[in-house]
């Protein structure tokens, strides 16, 4: 009970005041600071500050709802285990759904909640250079696109950073094989195989040999289902059928993307002079061209005048007629 008190006596302290007075025509009405159902996750994910306001404006009266972590990872974590049900994913994202009425996202170290209004991109864009403190924090994490699509339930997903959301989302993983201590990161699921629905959980360690290791530990439970690839390693708990289970670990993959950034120098001065002299060079010699095609022009036009020969006719102006 201390530890909650203390908790949100934190929070309440860090609220500084997230959404601006006015954005993209419309006006505050009011705000108020936003206390976290479960205090311990909110800790847990990096969470600094959350706030609620009500808008009025051209678009109509509107809810919008900001919630500010410490780093992307942590953001990503509290959108996936604060989304409403019902809302619908967007397309081609893994941080954004949509609602009836309105809009939630993920937003670099940011989750925002809109009720009454769905903004636009650009709209969104203004917000980022308004809302303080917005930062990236290291970059959004990989894990949930190693999930597999056929058969995900939707919004089952939860992102794993401490032993307070392994208790709330995967309670059939001991805290002592979850490796915490040593940096690891959990991506769970529920995944529908056949008839069943059962946990699927991806573990992300620093090294392949720590990886290793844990695969070794996780083997040993009974029942359990596991597959490494390099630094990652799938789960499924006991009860998960096994034909179904199989394929889905058999396509986990580990990828590699490596960006390498070499120092490079400044690209070289344009050659002025050089393009100026190529500038005269052609000039010269489309003057060649042009004296020598007329030279060579009225030289035949003169031999022919010399010889009589006609080359347009009849050269003449006017015909001469004697009449004797």
């Amino acid at each position: 009970m201390l530890r909650r008190l203390i908790l949100l006596l934190a929070a309440s302290c860090a609220w500084a005041g997230i959404w601006p007075e006015t954005w993209h025509g419309s006006k505050r009405l009011n705000s108020a600071p936003i206390e976290p159902e479960d205090a311990q996750l909110w800790a847990e994910y990096g969470g600094e500050a959350a706030e609620r306001a009500l808008y009025d404006g051209p678009v109509g009266r509107f809810a919008a709802s900001a919630w500010r972590f410490q780093d992307a990872t942590g953001a990503l974590a509290w959108y996936q285990a604060s989304r409403p049900p019902k809302c619908t994913p967007v397309r081609d994202s893994l941080t954004s759904c949509v609602t009836p009425g309105g809009l939630m996202l993920a937003r670099l170290n940011y989750v925002f909640l809109f009720e009454g209004w769905r903004p636009l991109p650009r709209e969104l864009e203004e917000l980022s250079r308004l809302a303080p403190a917005m930062r990236s924090g290291g970059g959004l994490s990989y894990l949930p696109a190693y999930l597999p699509e056929r058969g995900l339930v939707r919004n089952s997903e939860r992102y794993l950073l401490g032993l307070r959301s392994l208790e709330k989302f995967l309670p059939w993983m001991p805290a002592s094989l979850a490796g915490f201590e040593e940096g690891a990161e959990i991506q769970a699921s529920k995944l529908e195989l056949g008839s069943t629905i059962t946990d699927y959980a991806i573990f992300y360690f620093h090294t392949p040999q720590l990886a290793r290791l844990k695969e070794a530990e996780f083997r040993r439970q009974p029942g359990w289902l596991v597959k490494r690839s390099y630094v990652l390693v799938a789960v499924f708990p006991p009860g998960a059928p096994e034909a179904l289970a199989r394929p889905v670990l058999d396509a986990l993959e580990w990828k590699a993307e490596v960006v390498r950034n070499e120092a490079t120098g400044p690209p070289p001065m344009p050659d002025v002079f050089g393009l100026l002299i190529g500038i005269f060079k052609l000039t010269g010699v489309l003057l060649l061209v042009c004296l020598g095609g007329g030279a060579v022009f009225a030289f035949f036009a003169a031999l022919a005048r010399r010889r009589r020969i006609r080359l347009y006719g009849n050269d003449d102006p006017y015909t001469v007629i004697r009449i004797d």
